[in-house]
């Protein structure tokens, strides 16, 4: 995974959000670890530091991607260069019945991963949104310390268990499957060699015009060389209103250089993000 070098990682903080958790997963030995307070400014940290990496989440298999990470990989060039997948379990603190809270501390990807729970049981509360689900947990202690006031707190497992005199209820993400991928990545560097005999391949297209039959033909290349996708995604071009730009993720095979050579000269514009396995 080219991380031996790696002296630095930045990951959302503060210690044992699931970004953490995430990173200890990698097992790089002498490498700190420091924490951020968004995933943007994690990857900002990366495109200063050439001598560092970041983990960031990307897509969670229930709410789906994280937008302000898929864009910070078009507006910064970086490489891809590993994915972790990671079950995600929330647990919520209470200091009062779920039916009277009418404050819930949460992050915002675990009350989007959450909100039927929330909806049902906790129908007062209005949500307080945090920079991480550890964070929300603080803010939690904080607030009931403080204040007289029905208050929850979305948080991870490993923080409930250290806080268990408040009320708790255990696995309340809504569904048992909850699963988030994060990727490393750091700066491209100019001598960028990829090795496409690893898991999985990621490209940013954009089509050079717009006219009908445009994706088809993008997809017609894959499937000349029975290249098998797992994810097709457009999200806004930002600098034209109404373009989109497409996130296409697939699994390498012995064809993949040569259909990345069709589409070299065809009608697109492309960006290979990285070529990387998945980190058990």
């Amino acid at each position: 995974m080219l991380l031996k070098d790696c002296s630095q990682i930045y990951t959302l903080g503060p210690q044992g959000t699931f970004s953490d958790e995430a990173t200890q997963k990698l097992r790089i030995i002498g490498a700190n670890v420091n924490y951020t307070s968004t995933f943007v400014e994690a990857l900002f940290k990366v495109t200063e530091d050439s001598d560092s990496v970041a983990v960031v989440p990307v897509e969670n298999s229930v709410a789906g991607t994280v937008s302000q990470v898929q864009d910070s990989l078009v507006r910064s060039d970086l490489v891809i260069l590993a994915e972790i997948n990671l079950l995600i379990e929330y647990d919520l603190l209470a200091n009062s019945e779920l039916d009277q809270i009418e404050s819930c501390f949460a992050h915002p990807q675990a009350l989007e991963q959450s909100i039927g729970f929330i909806s049902k049981n906790m129908p007062r509360a209005q949500s307080k949104l945090t920079r991480s689900n550890v964070d929300s947990g603080i803010q939690f202690l904080e607030s009931v310390e403080s204040e007289n006031f029905p208050v929850a707190a979305i948080v991870p497992v490993s923080f409930a268990k250290k806080n268990s005199q408040w009320k708790k209820v255990s696995g309340i993400q809504d569904y048992p499957n909850n699963t988030t991928r994060f990727l490393v990545v750091r700066s491209r560097q100019g001598n960028e060699q990829l090795d496409y005999s690893r898991k999985k391949t990621s490209l940013l297209v954009e089509f050079q015009n717009d006219r009908s039959g445009m994706l088809y033909q993008l997809l017609s290349v894959f499937n000349l060389f029975q290249i098998n996708l797992c994810r097709l995604e457009s999200r806004p071009a930002k600098d034209t209103p109404w373009a989109y730009v497409f996130f296409v993720d697939f699994y390498n095979s012995d064809e993949t250089e040569a259909c990345i050579d069709v589409l070299r000269v065809s009608n697109f514009r492309y960006k290979v993000l990285g070529s990387y396995d998945i980190v058990s």
